[in-house]
Parts: C-alpha cells; sequence; structure tokens
C-alpha cells in the first residue's frame, strides 16, 4: 500500500527578490524597484506544484530553527504538503536565495550555504525509512550523493526514481540509469552530456537521443523554454511537444521547477509520460505570471 503519491527530496530556501530595470553589470550599482522575501528551494518550489496538481506530497529537506525555517514549514503544510520528514537543524540559519528579477521576468539567483546543505545521504536514509511513495523526486541542488541516495532509496521501495538535473552534477551511472525521467533544459542536457563524455549537435530531439543514450536512463525530458519540450523514452520513442504560451510574463523564477513538480504528480497518478509533460507545460506557463517561486495562498 502506497502511503504517499510524491516523495520531494530537496532543498528549501528562503528567497530575497529584488525588481530591477536591469541586472547590474560588473562594479554596478543598480536600486531595486520592489523587494519581496517569500519562500523558495526547488525542493519545496516542486513539492507545491505536485500537491497543487492533486498528488499527496511529502518532502524531505531541512531548515533553521529560526522565523525563515517557521515560514517555510507553514507555508508547505498549507499547501498541503506533509512536512513531518523536514529536519530543524538548531544552530543553523535556514538557506537564502538572492534573486534579480529585470522586467521582462528573467532572473539571476545566488544561493547561500545554511540548513539544506545538512540534507545529506545519511540524513535521507534516517528519515525516508519507512516511507513508501510511488514517486521520488530529488533535485541536483542537493549534490550528486545525496541524488544517489535519493535513487537508492527510491529502488528499495519500488518507487520511480525522478531527477531534476539543474544545475548539472554527476550522480553515479546507476542513478542515472534509474531515472524516469531525467529533467533538463537544453543547455544542462549538453553539460550532462559532456560530463558522460558525449557530445550531441542537431536538432533538440537528437539532443534527447543522445542524452538517453548516454545516461542510460529509463526516460528524458528536455525542456526548451518558449519552444516547448521533447519527451524520449527508451521504450516509447521520442515525442516533440508545443510550448504553452504564456500570457503574462511577470517572472520566471520556479517556472521549471512547477514544470517538475507537475511531471511527477502526473506519472504519480497514472498519466503517460507525455500527457504529464502537457500537463507540465500548462502549469509553467501560468507559473511566470506570478512574483516568486510559488503562487500566494489564497
Amino acid at each position: 500500500m502506497f502511503e504517499v503519491d510524491v516523495l520531494v527530496i530537496g532543498s528549501l530556501n528562503h528567497d530575497i527578490v529584488a525588481g530591477v530595470d536591469q541586472a547590474p553589470a560588473p562594479g554596478e550599482t543598480v536600486l531595486a524597484r520592489t523587494l519581496v522575501r517569500t519562500n523558495g528551494g526547488k525542493g519545496g518550489n516542486q513539492a507545491v506544484a505536485a500537491a497543487r496538481a492533486g498528488a499527496s506530497v511529502r518532502l524531505l529537506s531541512a531548515v533553521g530553527t529560526d522565523a525563515e525555517g517557521d515560514m517555510q514549514v507553514t507555508s508547505l503544510a498549507a499547501f498541503g504538503v506533509d512536512t513531518s520528514v523536514i529536519a530543524r537543524e538548531a544552530g543553523q540559519r535556514t538557506s537564502l536565495a538572492l534573486i534579480w528579477v529585470t522586467p521582462d521576468g528573467e532572473n539571476s539567483i545566488i544561493v547561500t550555504p545554511g540548513a539544506k546543505d545538512r540534507v545529506t545521504p545519511e540524513l535521507v536514509w534516517q528519515l525516508g525509512a519507512g516511507l513508501a511513495p510511488r514517486v521520488v523526486l530529488a533535485q541536483s541542488e542537493v549534490g550528486a550523493a545525496v541524488c544517489d541516495a535519493a535513487a537508492g532509496l527510491a529502488a528499495q521501495v519500488g518507487a520511480r526514481y525522478v531527477l531534476s538535473c539543474g544545475p548539472v552534477v554527476l550522480p553515479a551511472a546507476t542513478t542515472l540509469a534509474a531515472c524516469d525521467p531525467v529533467i533538463v533544459n537544453a543547455g544542462e542536457a549538453r553539460d550532462l552530456l559532456a560530463g558522460v563524455g558525449a557530445v550531441a549537435t542537431g536538432p533538440e530531439t537528437e539532443l534527447t537521443q543522445a542524452l538517453l543514450a548516454a545516461t542510460g536512463a529509463r526516460s528524458v525530458v528536455v525542456t526548451l523554454g518558449a519552444s516547448g519540450s521533447v519527451v524520449a523514452e527508451r521504450d516509447g520513442g521520442t515525442v516533440r511537444l508545443p510550448a504553452v504560451p504564456a500570457t503574462d510574463v511577470v517572472d520566471t523564477t520556479g517556472a521549471g521547477d512547477t514544470y517538475c513538480g507537475v511531471v511527477v504528480a502526473r506519472i504519480a497518478q497514472g498519466d503517460a509520460l507525455a500527457d504529464a509533460a502537457r500537463e507540465a507545460a500548462v502549469a509553467a506557463s501560468a507559473a511566470v505570471g506570478w512574483r516568486g517561486a510559488r503562487p500566494e495562498l489564497v
């Protein structure tokens, strides 16, 4: 009996988001038009997206025993995410992400050390003991060793394993082979190919097929922003999916996390991967219409 649809293993950050007219050049000081403090981190963002897509979700992560950690746990619970395996690390600050966003919605992000660095392989095995998810989702933001532990935990309980590999790290070959899918954008796909000693040129479909072959993954999803995405499955061929145009681009922060969260929610509930990716594209298109990595609670 599965006790939860999705177990997300990943990071939580407190986001400080500055709206600027233009990104600062080296040595330049710019004035912010707006400043927002909110909840973020790839683990939290993807867990919220999965919960909003109808999945039952538990998040394994770590925050400090500070006000920012309290904000995270309270917000996640309000979205319906099970927070029972979020560690509260005494003496540690909740990790911070410093973000600037330009008027076209583009962003740059600096993530600082903090409690997220306490998400270790040992913590995964400790807090993951006895859990029984349908799908385990990990993000490379917590490092290759944690991604390996997440894959090991998924294999132990018979769960499907999904890896959001941005920024690119190089997990063990067995971890890559377990991915179903590994989700990357086009730049990350090329970086991951280089990491495993392969190179791909040509159209995005060829890039996706090359990544599938080089990593040994069970499936691969390469997102292409406004150009859509490509889904390749070892037993199901390759499908090019069109983009879903956004009506109002406010902030692209977290749109990729929304995509990943919806993919795992839908496959945990029985959708085929290509169908899950179609739903994820709709959600990601909507996600650029709000400020910050997650929507406001209503």
